[in-house]
C-alpha cells in the first residue's frame, strides 16, 4: 500500500496549467469560433477590429472587410430601400412604369407608322414625276421628229420652186400668202431668190423683201405662215357660208322697199352695227338715200347714229 502511493504520478505546475487551463480555454475558443462561423458571424473581421484598436497593432493589421462593405452600402441604399418597401407600393410603382413604357411604345409605333406612310407618299410622288418626265421626253422626241419632217418638206418645196424657171415660179408664189412666200424664199439660195423676185409683182416682191431682211428664227416663220394661212381659210369659209358677196348683198337691199330694208337694218343694228354700215356702203346711192330717209322719219334715235358712222 505504501509502495503504490509512492508510485502515484505527480504533475508540475506547467503541466497542471497546460491541462487544466490552456487546453480547455483553447478548445472553448475553437468551439465558439466554429459555432459563430456556423451562424455566419465573421470572427476574423471582429478580431481585426479589436486588433486595430490596439495602438501598436493598428499599423500592422489590415482593415476588416466589413468596413469596405460599409463604405459601399450607401451606393445601394436606394435599392435597399426599394427592397424593404411594402409589396403594394412596389407593385403600384411597377404598374406605373409598365403603363409609361406602353405609352412610349405606342407613341414610337405611331411615329414609325407616320414615317413609313410619308416615305411611301414620297416614293409614289417620285414615281409619278418620273412617269411624267418620261411622257414629256417621249412627246418632245415625237415633236422634234415632226418638226424635222415639216422642215424637210419646206426645204423640198423651196427646192422645187428654185428648180423651176423664174417666170413660172413667180406667178405661182404670188398666189401664196406673204408669210408663206417669205418662208419658202428664206430656204432658197440667194441667186435663186433674186431670179424669182425679179419676175414677181413689184409690190409683192417689195413686201416679201422687207420681211426677208428681218432675222427671224425658222420656227417663228413657220408658225407665222401657218397662222396667216389659217386666217385666210377662215375668211374664205365665212365668205362661202354667207352665200353672197358684198355687191350681191347691197343689190338685195337696194331692191327691197325702203320700209322693209330700214326695219331689217334696225333689227340688225341691235346685234351687229358694223354689218349694217357695211351693207349701206354696198347699196347704191339712190337706194341708200331712200332707206336713210325712212330711218330718219320713223327711227329718229337710230338714224343719227348710223348716219354718223356712214360719214367718211
Amino acid at each position: 500500500m505504501m509502495e503504490m502511493e509512492a508510485e502515484k504520478p505527480t504533475f508540475s505546475a506547467f503541466e497542471r496549467f497546460l491541462y487544466w487551463f490552456f487546453i480547455p480555454i483553447v478548445f472553448t475558443m475553437v468551439l465558439i469560433g466554429a459555432l459563430l462561423s456556423l451562424f455566419d458571424y465573421n470572427v476574423k473581421d471582429e478580431l481585426l477590429k479589436i486588433g486595430n484598436k490596439v495602438p501598436g497593432l493598428s499599423a500592422v493589421l489590415p482593415d476588416p472587410k466589413s468596413d469596405v462593405k460599409a463604405v459601399q452600402t450607401p451606393v445601394s441604399a436606394g435599392a435597399a430601400n426599394g427592397e424593404n418597401a411594402p409589396p403594394e407600393a412596389a407593385a403600384a410603382e411597377a404598374s406605373a412604369q409598365l403603363v409609361a413604357l406602353q405609352k412610349q411604345l405606342e407613341a414610337q409605333t405611331a411615329e414609325l407608322a407616320g414615317s413609313t406612310q410619308t416615305l411611301k407618299d414620297k416614293d409614289q410622288t417620285i414615281k409619278d414625276l418620273q412617269a411624267k418626265i418620261a411622257a414629256l421626253e417621249a412627246q418632245k422626241a415625237s415633236q422634234a421628229k415632226s418638226d424635222e419632217e415639216y422642215q424637210a418638206l419646206i426645204t423640198e418645196t423651196a427646192s422645187m420652186y428654185a428648180k423651176m424657171s423664174p417666170s413660172k415660179a413667180a406667178p405661182i408664189m404670188q398666189n401664196l400668202t406673204l408669210k408663206e412666200q417669205v418662208l419658202l424664199l428664206s430656204e432658197m439660195k440667194t441667186d435663186d431668190r433674186v431670179r424669182i423676185l425679179e419676175k414677181m409683182d413689184a409690190k409683192k416682191a417689195a413686201e416679201a423683201s422687207i420681211y426677208l431682211k428681218d432675222a427671224v428664227p425658222a420656227k417663228d416663220k413657220q408658225i407665222a405662215a401657218l397662222q396667216e394661212r389659217l386666217n385666210l381659210n377662215k375668211t374664205e369659209t365665212a365668205t362661202q357660208q354667207s352665200g353672197m358677196t358684198k355687191q350681191e348683198l347691197g343689190q338685195t337691199f337696194a331692191n327691197m322697199t325702203p320700209k322693209s330694208a330700214a326695219e331689217l337694218l334696225v333689227e340688225m343694228n341691235k346685234t351687229d352695227s358694223a354689218k349694217v354700215i357695211e351693207i349701206l356702203n354696198s347699196v347704191e346711192v339712190t337706194a341708200r338715200s331712200k332707206i336713210m330717209t325712212y330711218l330718219s322719219d320713223n327711227y329718229k334715235e337710230v338714224a343719227p347714229v348710223i348716219a354718223s358712222k356712214l360719214a367718211p
